[in-house]
């Protein structure tokens, strides 16, 4: 399925390839893809702690940070 970009979005795909960036177009575009599915966990993730505690669901902040870093596999150090 092919989408038709806007001729700035074109440019920039390919002012990135040209400067190695990626290898191709396609790569290029799968990265973006995978940047805007990442943006949109990122905001459900945000909308469900927002409505947790529009709940009354709170949990203390040190239990909040142990869970983000076993989620995200974060060491303890970082």
């Amino acid at each position: 399925m092919a989408s038709e970009l806007s001729p700035d979005r074109d440019a920039v795909i390919e002012q990135l390839v040209a400067g190695g960036i990626f290898p191709d177009r396609h790569q290029a575009l799968n990265h973006a893809v995978d940047l805007l599915r990442e943006e949109a966990e990122t905001h459900a993730a945000i909308r469900e702690g927002l409505d947790s505690i529009e709940r009354g669901d709170e949990i203390p902040f040190d239990e909040a940070i142990r869970d983000l870093r076993l989620r995200y596999n974060i060491p303890e150090d970082a």
